[in-house]
């Protein structure tokens, strides 16, 4: 039997009827493997598919990570590392199992908790199993009460919980103590700049009225002749760099197009002399053959000469 922990995953107990070499899966329920009240499959998000086995043996009752994420563990002992398959543990009626660890979503802030239950183990004939033991320091039996372990397992788990809630508050709060100061130093800094923006605005205000009163119309006229005057220079100088440029782009398109022509000329220039150098090719491998012919014809009558020499 499993019988629900009051911390642990809510789930009904359940019964497993454990037959001689059979194994009872532990793991979470999937479309094709439902919750059930005679089976081991559990509606929890921490627990893996193939989570762990459970079987009966000889008078005595084991139990096998199968390679789970977040592990098994007997009165607080973990059974084998992340993602490792354990040896097989015997178990005893009293242990206190759990079937992974409690998982915090840092999304939603909500903690998914684990499978907690105690066992009761009883024999083929109906008695129930006795509880383990453990052996304490220099070799000594000692019997440690599952409860006390579960306690302190739950203590521990509730103290790491903390240490990360505490953890994300001081994040936060640095991250609100750095945006604060970034805050204050631009809300300084704007405080500088309008400074110096009204000091100068004041500065040219007065310039304004100092102008106002010393300068006069004529003055001002010549003020504005002066300005029309830099403005048509500038645009004279502007127009006649720009028809440089118009210059200098066109004669640049000129230099391109002859050059087009150039390569175009150089390439049938090109092709003509790989022509003439096939032909060349050709002809000297045709005079060869024929210098071949006259050398074997030489070499036949010299023969046959010598042949008529000799018959005389």
């Amino acid at each position: 039997m499993l019988i629900c922990r009051p911390n642990s995953h809510p789930f009904n107990n359940r019964t497993l009827y454990l037959e001689p070499g059979a194994q009872a899966k532990v793991g979470r329920s999937v479309a094709r493997v439902r919750v059930s009240e005679n089976n081991a499959i559990f509606d929890c998000k921490v627990l893996s598919r193939n989570h762990a086995v459970l079987w009966y043996k000889d008078g005595r009752f084991f139990i096998k990570d199968t390679g789970s994420s977040n592990g098994t563990f007997i009165n607080n002992f973990r059974l084998s590392q992340t993602c490792s398959e354990s040896e097989p543990y015997e178990i005893s009626s009293g242990d206190i199992v759990q079937f992974g660890v409690d998982v915090m979503e840092n999304t939603r802030r909500e903690t998914h908790g684990c499978i907690t239950a105690t066992l009761k183990l009883f024999l083929p004939d109906g008695r129930e199993t006795k509880a383990s033991q453990k052996v304490g320091i220099g070799g000594q039996s000692a019997i440690i009460p599952p409860v006390d372990l579960y306690r302190l397992n739950q203590y521990i788990q509730e103290a790491n919980q903390r240490e990360q809630i505490l953890e994300t508050k001081l994040i936060s709060l640095q991250k609100m103590v750095e945006s604060t100061k970034q805050n204050s130093f631009l809300g300084w800094q704007a405080m500088i700049d309008e400074d110096r923006l009204l000091s100068r605005i004041d500065m040219l205000e007065k310039k304004l009225q100092y102008c106002q009163k010393n300068i006069t119309e004529d003055k001002l006229h010549d003020e504005l002749m002066k300005l029309v005057h830099e403005k048509e220079e500038y645009q004279n100088a502007a127009k006649e760099a720009m028809y440089k440029l118009h210059q200098e782009r066109h004669e640049a398109v000129h230099k391109q197009i002859s050059l087009e022509k150039a390569l175009c000329t150089s390439e049938d220039e090109c092709s003509l002399l790989r022509e003439q150098l096939n032909k060349t090719k050709q002809q000297l491998q045709e005079m060869t053959i024929c210098m071949d012919t006259l050398k074997n014809q030489y070499d036949e009558k010299v023969a046959s000469s010598e042949e008529q020499l000799k018959a005389k």
